[in-house]
């Protein structure tokens, strides 16, 4: 015994100072594949500079075995939160849907709704084939000194599965709760402008985009007036669906404000059409909207071509099918003039975006492929689409007549683009406008900078519905009233001010890609019983296996 002591004394020095080394060295191994539990450098930076602790309440409850793997990746994040932060991060969770009675869970879903988090339904199948219905709240709660925001988990995604669903989910849960720390962290507020005096959309209509990009920045709306430099303070302007011509000198203010690194959205509408002629005639005409933006647009290398694009793939809505002198008849048919248009996945802005509502959407073309801007598509109709150039009628009889096969002949017809390079001026080699103030010396070229043009000012716009008392009430931006679907239009305003504004390396955040690896449905259904019997027969065979040969060698050494 004595000759083995020098060996245990070494065993117990190693382990003691491998424990050591770990306590002072630290550092973590991930072994999978896409580094599915590794955070980015930018929220470890974050995270070891915060100034208070953070607590975080998460409102998932129980549900099903998707839900179950999203709680699980939760924890791992949070978890891996909390090594990193130099303040106490915490976490707990709270389940609304466990009350005594009926009475108080209601009042606790009522308590999360007046906070702004909507629950979602999800559908749970038993072995048995039987379906029934579920409401969770996917959201959480961060909560710094007296400050709090939510965060949604998971969004509602339609045209998903549940396992997609839940992989999109777990993609998205860094940059949604870093982005919601890095919020409450902030110490100054950005400051964005929607322009006014080119009869834009009105504060009422665009109310759920500002109040949801409150979150974000300072807002301001304003005319530009007579002073060149009135946008300098801007990160971002936002041009939501102008009726009305740009003069010169707006023209020159914007097309300064971008040689000298300002960020602009543009929602346009290029066309016109009558909606009151359209609903009580069933015919309207379609007219080109002159907003004398098209020189600068040439430019900066787009043009936003005078049309209307349909789209098989599209929302419902009530029709009147009803003869020319019969009473109206209304039917729910597909209408194409609102499609619903296709998200870029590998783009920041529109990964795991559901799709967008548009509304007699127009088209985009690159002006030069030879002038150095990179040219992204964010939104496109889907591989059954028209387009009607302007001047041109809305006809819905007609519309009814013709055969898909035949008129929707186009594909992937670009609505939105991303654009990013060094912008040529507009006004290189012409005089600048008398009437302005505050000039500084004229630029004709920008830095690298970016914007986003798109040919429909009505993503941004939300319904609104007019009682017969005369109130006026605002519908969710993306609501399809007819089906209850909430489309992306709400998260791609946000998300294109953010690509716009923020340092890419945290809208990168959102590239993250996790593999969906899932179990072949058909095979576990078929072979269920046969991998069940596996799963309990094996462990008692190996055990009984190894006691039988524990037992012949415990009589051999006894012999």
């Amino acid at each position: 015994m004595k000759k083995y002591i020098p060996y245990i004394v070494l065993l117990v020095c190693l382990i003691f100072v491998i424990l050591l080394a770990t306590k002072i060295l630290f550092f973590r191994i991930d072994l999978t594949q896409e580094k599915r539990f590794t955070i980015s450098k930018n929220s470890k930076e974050l995270l070891q500079s915060l100034s208070e602790p953070a607590s975080i309440n998460i409102y998932l409850g129980e549900a099903d075995a998707n839900i179950a793997k999203l709680k699980s990746a939760v924890n791992d994040m949070l978890d891996e939160f909390s090594v990193y932060s130099s303040k106490p991060l915490t976490y707990k969770y709270i389940n609304p849907s466990k009350a005594e009675n009926d009475a108080e869970r209601n009042k606790n879903y009522d308590k999360l709704e007046d906070k702004g988090m909507s629950p979602i339904t999800i559908s749970l199948r038993d072995a048995q084939g039987k379906i029934s219905q579920q409401i969770i709240f996917p959201w959480a709660e961060v909560m710094m000194k007296d400050d709090t925001l939510p965060v949604c988990i998971m969004q509602p995604t339609g045209m998903k599965t549940g396992e997609e669903s839940v992989n999109a989910a777990i993609e998205e849960l860094e940059y949604n709760f870093i982005d919601a720390i890095r919020i409450l962290e902030k110490k100054s507020v950005e400051k964005i402008a929607f322009l006014e005096g080119h009869n834009e959309l009105s504060e009422i209509e665009i109310y759920f985009a500002e109040d949801a990009l409150s979150r974000y920045y300072e807002i301001d709306r304003g005319v530009l007036g007579n002073d060149a430099g009135i946008l300098k303070n801007y990160k971002a302007i936002v041009i939501a669906k102008p009726t009305e011509p740009f003069s010169e000198s707006d023209k020159f203010i914007i097309d300064q404000y971008i040689m000298d690194g300002g960020k602009v959205f543009w929602l346009l509408d290029v066309i016109k059409i009558s909606q009151e002629e359209l609903s009580k005639q069933g015919i309207s005409p379609v007219v080109e909207v002159d907003l004398n933006l098209n020189d600068m647009f040439f430019r900066y290398g787009v043009r936003v071509e005078p049309s209307v694009v349909q789209d098989m793939q599209c929302i419902q809505t009530p029709v009147n099918v009803a003869m020319s002198g019969e009473p109206a008849k209304f039917e729910s048919v597909p209408w194409p003039y609102s499609p619903l248009l296709m998200t870029n996945p590998n783009h920041p802005t529109t990964k795991n975006l559901m799709a967008v509502k548009a509304d007699y959407p127009s088209f985009l073309s690159q002006v030069s492929q030879e002038n150095g801007i990179q040219m992204d598509v964010l939104l496109t109709t889907s591989s059954a689409s028209h387009i009607d150039a302007a001047p041109t009628n809305i006809d819905i009889k007609t519309m009814i007549r013709n055969k898909p096969e035949e008129y929707f002949t186009a594909q992937y017809v670009p609505v939105a683009v991303s654009m990013e390079g060094e912008f040529e001026s507009a006004f290189a080699h012409r005089l600048v406008p008398q009437n302005l103030e505050n000039l500084m010396p004229r630029k004709d070229r920008s830095a690298k900078n970016k914007m986003i043009v798109v040919a429909d000012g009505d993503i941004i716009r939300n319904e609104l519905d007019r009682s017969q008392k005369g109130t006026i009430g605002v519908v969710p931006l993306g609501l399809d009233r007819l089906t209850g679907q909430n489309y992306g239009n709400n998260n791609f305003i946000i998300n294109a001010l953010q690509y716009l504004t923020e340092d890419t390396s945290w809208i990168e955040l959102r590239n993250r890609a996790l593999q969906l690896r899932l179990l072949n449905k058909h095979e576990i259904t078929a072979q269920r019983v046969f991998w069940q019997i596996i799963n309990i027969v094996c462990p008692l065979l190996i055990l009984t296996i190894f006691g039988l040969i524990y037992s012949m060698i415990r009589k051999y050494r006894v012999k």
